[in-house]
């Protein structure tokens, strides 16, 4: 497997109880409930990623992968760049699936503007590229929805980069028997300086956090993420601690 985590520290601050599940998707969930009256919320999760990056995770393909989803679709504007992606395959003479990924990833990242602010969570792969700007979240919906289109199953998925700051996104094609991912914020294939978090047809079916709250009071959230390398003691992979919180 390209990564295997062992949680050390999960804390949720209030609740009144703690489920784990899994999704249909394959990612693991902590879902509950806080019934009384509180002013803040926190969680905290910590552990130990052991990664080997720039690997074919092997796994069947799932058909939903090759559709179109909610933030991935197939409107006009995703058909037209992706034409002029097939246009630039011909160009490169780029035959197989991993050398139209790769192409795609790069033409994107030449035409398209990373902007903090352009769009929100709610930004569809259409909508970002009418205004040719937004964010890792906009680049990772728009290459999920354009590879689709070209006949090359995609999924979108979330994790963690080495550093500080807030989650990333990015992209898994499926190339001949499994998954391998690209980052095309970056333009980069994905290696051991990332970690996932979850995955799925695009960023509704795999967000960090979701819940609902009753009262009059105003809602503010601040998320933190560390991600730093440690000794590997021996292992194949590299790994690296990773915690997060909110409030």
């Amino acid at each position: 497997m390209r990564q295997q985590i062992a949680l050390t520290d999960c804390r949720v601050e209030p609740a009144d109880y703690l489920s784990t599940l899994t999704d249909g998707f394959g990612n693991r969930k902590l879902s509950g409930s806080a019934l009384a009256p509180h002013s803040a919320f926190r969680y905290r999760v910590a552990g130990t990623a052991c990664v080997q990056g720039m690997m074919v995770q092997k796994e069947p393909l799932h058909p939903m992968y090759r559709y179109p989803s909610a933030y991935a679709g197939f409107q006009p504007e995703v058909a037209a760049f992706a034409e002029e992606v097939r246009r630039e395959f011909r160009r490169r003479d780029a035959e197989t699936p991993v050398e139209k990924a790769v192409c795609t990833m790069d033409y994107l990242y030449s035409h398209f503007a990373y902007i903090p602010g352009a769009t929100t969570i709610q930004t569809t792969a259409a909508q970002a590229l009418r205004l040719g700007k937004g964010v890792c979240q906009d680049y990772a919906h728009i290459m999920t929805a354009v590879l689709r289109y070209l006949g090359i199953p995609a999924r979108y998925v979330n994790g963690l980069m080495i550093g500080e700051g807030y989650t990333h996104a990015w992209v898994e094609a499926y190339l001949e028997d499994g998954w391998y991912g690209f980052d095309p914020t970056n333009n980069l294939h994905i290696d051991d300086y990332y970690i996932k978090l979850a995955h799925g047809r695009d960023y509704r079916d795999c967000t960090v956090d979701k819940g609902c709250f009753l009262g009059s009071a105003a809602q503010k959230q601040k998320i933190y993420v560390n991600v730093e390398e440690i000794s590997n003691d021996g292992d194949s992979g590299i790994n690296r601690t990773s915690g997060g919180g909110a409030s």
